[in-house]
């Protein structure tokens, strides 16, 4: 009992009677106790204040403490910790009695000697994925993931710990623009401006996965100073060597997503994340697959596991064992704990969730429950009866949808486009205008009727004056008189950039998303009417499209500040059939997926060879794509 002597603890925390010190922290301290009742071992943390030098500190160290209990009591997932007791003891001041479980913080066998298997690293991967996105459906951003609020139970579970900064979407945190968190684990927004929701959390989830998998830091630095500028200005180091078992390009294309600088780039949620990561595994056989994709698949109701998990004050340090046996499991007992009031009663007897695929017709809508952004259709969401959705897409109207006991959500939602008459005038007037490459009757100021749905290009002309536009999903005209100009000059109508070095960016105008790559560097897949930023200044651009059997290279010079758009051919429909056997249709070497029987494909216009293999023979065919085509032959 010497350490609790010099910590001046009593041998008894309100009905526990305190064990031994497990750990100390700037914050508090935590012991090992037992509760007489149920003679079950808990672990209480109890707040510290012989550091505390003012009142605002003390206040803001309650605050905390009172955070952590209100925020867990909201959570109820086998990858977050369970609930125990809150209470206060005169002279001790609050604690929190939490649940004790063998095992290390994440951060601790990081550090240590240590070695992961693939497998073993993907599985505390998806516990605390799963965890986190329960988190968000309840509208608790966590605001510090890192691998020290991450405990690993010796059967190989990860556990999500102190919520002691969490912010709830319905509550006030600190002051406007306050950083909280750790910087090394910290997303952009956090940094700049202290903004922060569910996709904050889901970038610093994706530097403990880079840190995880590869044992480097993603944005590494001798100084804090440093660091912070690699998060906010500079893209995730290149990996050397590369992780073994997963795919370079595919690691690079996945970390490019979760790290990105804006959050509406990032994955819709940290399974979605997990699960693409997966896909660039190339070291996992399939049970072991099937077994990390069936974690995944935990509902937010599934029995809490009997290892449980523990918390981890953000600035606490784990005490000295007093087991002294070198081959003895390290033992850190740590927890979280939020008041057992009414309202947790009826939550806990509250009705099931359900897990649903939540799809939009068109696909891409973020998807908001209770008002929380938890991601873009389709989207894999856990719901309750009284949950309430809301489906937003630029250019359509808002879907939303309460959830009803015995009710079944719809398969998919339809989504209808906000068409709206937009006036489309000129300087000078008088001018004939083309929208989507269709002439309108008239000329300036003239009514158009404007799908907001779909992007549009917008020209007008008058003699030798021009003026031409792309119109994303969602853009309107909005009344605007549109200066003609010198017909040679019409597409370079935008102001220069004061700063020569300010970035440029690319818009994409057609029917269809390509995936891009510049100067031979993946930037993801773009959708129509996005815009990718790019420095100034010449680039190789490499656009393709596997759905729809696209290709094409292009070189642009990118201007400081202005936009480049990027039209692409449209889309035809390929009708092939063959008599008197069919075969699989390829086209430009591609498997498309159908059979010579009449079926029909969408690619993208131009020149392609078609092939069709079947039991009877072969028949190449070259086609040059300007509309519709059938396409029909003896095989």
């Amino acid at each position: 009992m010497g350490d609790l002597d010099n910590l001046n603890l009593p041998s008894a925390i309100g009905r526990y009677q305190v064990i031994r010190l497990l750990g100390t922290g700037a914050m508090g301290s935590v012991v090992l106790a037992e509760d007489p009742r149920i003679k079950r071992k808990v672990a209480i943390k109890l707040m510290r204040f012989d550091y505390v030098r003012t009142e605002a500190d003390k206040h803001e160290y309650l605050a905390r403490f009172q955070r952590e209990a209100e925020v867990s009591g909201l959570l109820n997932h086998p990858g977050i910790v369970a609930i125990y007791d809150v209470g206060e003891v005169e002279g001790l001041g609050p604690f929190l009695a939490m649940e004790f479980v063998p095992g290390r913080p994440l951060d601790g066998i990081l550090k240590g000697d240590s070695l992961l298997s693939l497998k073993e690293k993907f599985r505390i991967a998806v516990g605390l994925a799963e965890a986190l996105d329960h988190a968000h459906a309840k509208g608790v951003v966590h605001r510090d993931v890192k691998p020290g609020n991450v405990m690993v139970a010796e059967d190989g579970r990860a556990k999500l710990m102190d919520f002691g900064i969490a912010k709830r979407e319905d509550a006030s945190l600190t002051q406007t623009g306050t950083f909280l968190g750790t910087p090394s684990y910290a997303s952009p927004e956090q940094i700049k401006d202290g903004s922060v929701d569910n996709r904050s959390d889901i970038f610093s989830f994706g530097v403990l996965v880079f840190e995880l998998m590869s044992g480097q830091s993603p944005f590494p630095g001798t100084s804090i100073n440093t660091i912070l500028y690699r998060i906010v200005n500079e893209p995730p180091i290149e990996v050397q060597p590369p992780v073994v078992g997963l795919l370079p390009e595919g690691w690079r294309r996945v970390f490019d997503r979760v790290l990105a600088k804006q959050p509406a780039d990032r994955h819709p949620s940290c399974t979605a994340f997990v699960r693409d990561l997966l896909d660039a595994v190339v070291e996992l056989g399939k049970e072991d697959r099937r077994e990390l994709l069936g974690l995944m698949g935990m509902s937010r109701d599934a029995t809490i596991p009997e290892i449980t998990s523990t918390s981890f004050d953000e600035t606490m340090v784990v005490g000295r064992s007093e087991d002294k046996k070198p081959n003895r499991t390290w033992l850190v007992a740590l927890g979280l704990v939020a008041a057992l009031s009414m309202g947790w009663w009826l939550f806990l007897r509250g009705p099931k969730g359900t897990r649903l695929q939540i799809k939009s017709q068109p696909s891409g809508a973020e998807v908001f429950v209770n008002d929380l952004p938890v991601g873009r259709t389709p989207v894999n969401q856990p719901l309750v009866p009284g949950d309430r959705l809301r489906l937003e897409l630029k250019g359509y109207r808002p879907v939303a949808y309460d959830l009803k006991a015995g009710e079944t959500a719809p398969a998919e939602f339809p989504l209808l486009p906000i068409v709206t008459e937009e006036l489309v005038n000129s300087t000078p007037a008088e001018a004939t205008v083309v929208l989507d490459e269709k002439a309108i009757e008239g000329q300036t100021p003239l009514k158009v009727q404007w799908n907001q749905g779909q992007p549009h290009r917008l020209t007008i002309t008058k003699g030798r004056l021009g003026f031409a536009a792309d119109f994303g999903p969602g853009e309107t005209p909005g009344g605007r008189a549109f200066e003609l100009k010198e017909a040679a000059t019409a597409e370079t109508l935008q102001e220069p950039a004061l700063d020569p070095k300010a970035p440029g960016a690319v818009k994409l105008s057609g029917g269809f998303s390509v995936k891009v790559k510049a100067d031979g560097k993946d930037l993801g897949e773009l959708s129509p009417g996005a815009k990718l930023p790019l420095d100034p200044g010449p680039h190789q651009l490499e656009l393709s499209s596997v759905r729809h059997h696209y290709r094409d290279r292009r070189s642009v010079t990118i201007a400081a500040g202005q936009t480049l758009a990027l039209t692409l051919p449209g889309l035809a429909t390929l009708t092939v059939e063959t008599f008197p056997g069919t075969g699989k249709v390829f086209v430009d070497d591609q498997d498309t997926g159908i059979e010579s029987d009449g079926s029909s494909v969408q690619i993208a216009q131009g020149r392609h060879s078609i092939t069709v293999r079947g039991p009877k023979g072969i028949k190449h065919q070259t086609v040059d794509l300007t509309g519709d085509k059938t396409l029909k032959f003896p095989l």
